[in-house]
């Protein structure tokens, strides 16, 4: 058994909570011996899969030789090699050796993502991602020990999710696979390769901007207007507006012209890797738009701006920093509902 029954209660509630359509998952495997025989790693996988289609009964497991014409058809090269999303319309999903140690929860989350049809990326992402006109493959190479891989691994599978079928994620266990690991001279993993090229290649769990302009570059044939589209954008939300009915972007070099210009101020903290700072983004997206005229709201990058959050001494987000004429008057922390967080926010007036 592969999972405890602490583990497999978890697993449940998570699927009851956020599976909405059927999954078909497909596994290739060869019980034929070989020099490198993996004979472990394709019983640990078939147990794995097994398991979770116990769990519930919208995961559909369907296994295959590696010989077969279904495995030819897809390029499968690879014992074992499993894809999800197969039977869902395409096959964003891949993983080639087994989904073990800490690589199972990046699994577990794909069949949720597919199940919903939800990336869950950032609305800017996901229309960087609409650009995406040639088709991609993404391998994040990985080992079962390492705890910030399936960070890495989740971020690519969400990309490849989100391109509808223009973009393959492949997650390969370098342990397993040396021969591949040693093409892209893996030797710290997480590490990125996009298209097979050695000059894409990235190591270290990525922002989800940054990995999505990387994916965009290479995936887009107007990659180029989109990205310099949006930096203007962003420098225009720098500039601090009389009476903007969006959030200014605050940084370390026009901080203090914005404490000191406008009456009420209150800046939102965040992080592109901060799940709660994703959830309250929106609100104070709205909030900015009614509290037009009355309070002006501003966004602060923490880990592009260490200066500011080294002076206002963030060290939690999503943290709201309240000014009013030109001093801090207070923090909000963590994210609430828009009415919740308007009654803190006036109780600073």
């Amino acid at each position: 058994m592969i999972f405890d029954d602490k583990t497999r209660q978890q697993i449940r509630e998570k699927f009851d909570a956020e599976l909405k359509d059927d999954v078909y998952i497909k596994l290739f495997s060869t019980d034929l011996i070989s020099g490198n025989n993996n004979s472990e790693y394709i019983d640990f996988t078939k147990e794995f899969l097994k398991e979770l289609s116990e769990i519930n009964d919208k995961v559909h497991v369907d296994s295959n030789g590696m010989y077969e014409e279904k495995a030819k058809k897809r390029g499968i090269t690879v014992s074992p090699t499993v894809i999800i999303g197969d039977g869902n319309g395409w096959y964003p999903v891949q993983y080639f050796g087994a989904p073990a140690g800490y690589e199972a929860g990046s699994f577990i989350e794909a069949i949720s993502m597919i199940s919903r049809g939800d990336s869950a990326l950032d609305a800017s992402s996901r229309e960087k991602l609409k650009n995406i006109d040639r088709d991609m493959l993404i391998e994040t190479y990985v080992t079962p020990a390492c705890p910030h891989c399936p960070k890495a691994v989740v971020l690519s599978n969400q990309i490849a999710i989100e391109s509808g079928g223009k973009i393959v994620s492949r997650c390969i266990e370098a342990q397993e696979m040396i021969d591949r690991a040693r093409m892209f001279n893996v030797s710290s993993v997480p590490q990125q390769v996009i298209n097979e090229e050695k000059g894409s290649i990235t190591i270290g769990v990525q922002q989800e901007k940054t990995f999505v302009n990387q994916v965009l570059n290479y995936g887009s044939n107007s990659a180029k207007e989109v990205l310099e589209k949006e930096e203007k954008e962003k420098k225009l939300r720098e500039v601090l507006s009389a009476n903007p009915d969006y959030p200014v972007v605050i940084t370390d070099g026009n901080v203090d012209e914005a404490i000191a210009k406008y009456p009420f101020l209150v800046v939102d903290c965040w992080a592109e890797w901060c799940g709660p700072c994703k959830m309250i983004g929106p609100v104070i997206a709205k909030l900015a738009s009614s509290q037009k005229g009355n309070i002006v709201f501003g966004k602060l990058d923490v880990d592009s701006n260490p200066d500011t959050s080294a002076k206002f001494n963030i060290r939690s987000i999503p943290n709201l920093l309240v000014f009013k004429d030109g001093n801090k008057v207070g923090d909000i922390v963590g994210a609430m509902p828009e009415a919740m967080l308007l009654e803190k926010i006036n109780a600073f007036k």
